[in-house]
């Protein structure tokens, strides 16, 4: 029934690498085996807004946040940031939820581009309007049954679909669509795994019957085998190919169990949607498409089942295809799915380093260096670089090493790859290590003029970062406040057009930005409060304060 395309895997292969840093896995699980949840909150940059934990004690006790952010779904689309905008309760194991219970609620960020923090708060259930919250289950947040993640992606105690009990893989799909795949020809029938006739359609147990539903062409047919009932008419195509049709089942019953609830909806974009039906041991999956005039359909109300968490195990899809190891998994993920294989050793955190790169320049080849985001170009002696500055002011055509200088400073033009990982490296350790991975950096001696594919740089992106510390740090090594991206949008001027915090906004202010600067559509500031902003009526008032101080100020 398909999986995750060669594109998609790459993805997931980026958010594995850097969305859970090693450093983040470990402080977690120090805090949260000392009894401190609070400083596993910290460490897991998860930001604290509950008065009074005594209701939920049980539940905090067992919260692993570096566990979450394994497993919360992404946005994806080339960012490996968390899905913006998500609230979600985190259902503890064997909890019965109804109206008076009082709950986790984990909020995602407000925006993909900025900050990767989540925030962490407790309500009474009841009070939340149907449909609006999205439950994550204990094996997915709670350390202390991490390991029944086996079970919920169609695992035996012998095996994983798609493994065998060694944990090799019993395929390997390059493009991790499964349809018309078989064994290899060395596992199939092999004497030393009996996995490989169960992917050949045979036995009924968990994993053959997940590599049935995965092999399916169609999405109901996915379910039938699934062992759902199956109801009304479906689309000849959709865009629900991730579903995993067992998953979406285990996880309708579990759910059920713990919310008195037996009606359940998947929202699969804006108008299609599951409608999912839990009568004791009988799951019914029906197909809905909404029309404009169905905005109010009671499946709209439903309590919500996330496609993002019941789609085709992503790290079993990684390891089978050769991007990722299982000792590479998250500790508690490892040891659920593949627990004789030892933790990977951790990863050195600073990206400080990279080799030479060769560039053609005045017909022969050059090497640049790199390191901590500085270039160095060993070739050039400081005359030629005199001369070559000399050149550019008049206009003169930039070549060679002092071209790929010049494009890493935030003009445009082309890096080569290997300078494009490492500065692509150095910005995904900084967005999800946080501020306190950019002030490690910066005291390495990483260049606080590091600049970004859109030549933005750590001040067009404090949004991401706690400003209060960062800013004036930056200020100190000397980063222009002004600064253009490719675009010639100031820091500012994004700050305004994003609608970052209202406080950042005011700091900027404070610190010197220029609200009269034009970027490359002669566009400033002030022209976005007249031409955009004063049509709006919509405004938050901290931003519409941070607009007034911007114009007092001017």
């Amino acid at each position: 029934m398909s999986g995750q395309d060669p594109f998609a895997l790459a993805e997931w292969q980026r958010i594995r690498r850097y969305a859970v840093p090693d450093q983040m896995i470990t402080e977690c699980t120090e805090a949260r085996e000392r009894g401190d949840w609070r400083a596993a909150c910290e460490a897991g940059g998860v930001d604290v807004l509950i008065d009074d934990p005594a209701p939920v004690a049980e539940q905090l006790a067992g919260f692993a946040p570096d566990l979450l952010r394994w497993h919360i779904p992404r946005v994806l689309g080339g960012h490996t940031t968390v899905a913006a905008g998500q609230r979600y309760v985190l259902v503890g194991h064997d909890v019965v939820i109804g109206p008076d219970s009082v709950v986790l609620i984990v909020e995602s960020p407000v925006s993909a581009l900025g900050s990767q923090r989540l925030t962490l708060r407790t309500v009474r259930w009841g009070d939340q309007p149907g449909g609006e919250v999205l439950p994550i289950a204990a094996h997915l947040w709670d350390a202390r049954h991490a390991g029944e993640l086996r079970t919920a992606l169609s695992g035996s105690a012998d095996r994983l679909p798609g493994f065998t009990p060694s944990g090799a893989a019993l395929w390997s799909a390059p493009s991790g669509d499964l349809r018309g795949y078989a064994p290899s020809a060395d596992l199939r029938g092999s004497a030393s795994s009996h996995a490989a006739p169960g992917f050949a359609d045979s036995g009924d147990d968990l994993p053959a019957r997940a590599e049935r539903v995965r092999r399916q062409t169609t999405i109901p047919a996915g379910f039938a085998e699934a062992g759902a009932e199956v109801l009304g008419d479906w689309p000849p195509h959709d865009r629900a190919w991730t579903v995993d049709a067992m998953r979406v089942v285990h996880d309708a019953r579990a759910l059920t169990a713990r919310f008195g609830s037996g009606e359940w909806a998947l929202q699969i974009d804006y108008r299609k949607f599951l409608h999912i039906a839990v009568d004791g041991d009988t799951v019914r999956v029906r197909w809905q498409t909404l029309t404009w005039s169905d905005q109010d359909s009671p499946v709209r109300r439903l309590n919500r089942i996330d496609g993002g968490l019941t789609r085709f195990a992503v790290d079993l899809d990684l390891i089978r295809n050769g991007r990722l190891t299982a000792g590479q998994l998250h500790p508690l993920v490892r040891a659920a799915l593949f627990p004789g294989v030892p933790t990977a050793p951790a990863s050195q955190v600073p990206a400080t380093h990279a080799e030479p790169v060769r560039v053609r320049c005045s017909g022969a080849w050059h090497e640049i260096g790199v390191q901590r985001g500085l270039l160095t170009l060993p070739a050039h002696t400081e005359a030629e670089r005199m001369r070559e500055k000399a050149m550019r002011a008049f206009g003169g055509a930039v070549t060679g090493c002092f071209a790929v200088e010049q494009t890493w400073a935030g003009t445009a033009g082309r890096l080569p790859k290997r300078l494009r990982a490492h500065r692509e490296d150095l910005w995904q350790r900084m967005l999800h290590g946080g501020t306190r991975t950019v002030l490690e950096l910066l005291d390495a001696g990483m260049d606080p003029n590091l600049r970004d594919s859109r030549g933005r740089t750590l001040m067009h992106r404090l949004r991401s970062y706690d400003h209060r510390v960062l800013l004036p740090r930056l200020l100190a090594e000397g980063l222009d406040i002004n600064a253009r991206d490719l675009e010639g949008s100031t820091p500012l001027y994004l700050a305004v057009v994003y609608q970052v915090p209202a406080d950042l906004i005011i700091a900027l202010s404070d610190a010197g930005a220029d609200p009269h600067a034009p970027n490359q559509d002669d566009m400033t500031v002030f022209d976005y409060f007249d031409d955009v902003l004063e049509y709006r009526d919509d405004l938050e008032p901290e931003f519409a304060a941070a607009v007034a101080h911007i114009r007092r100020r001017a």
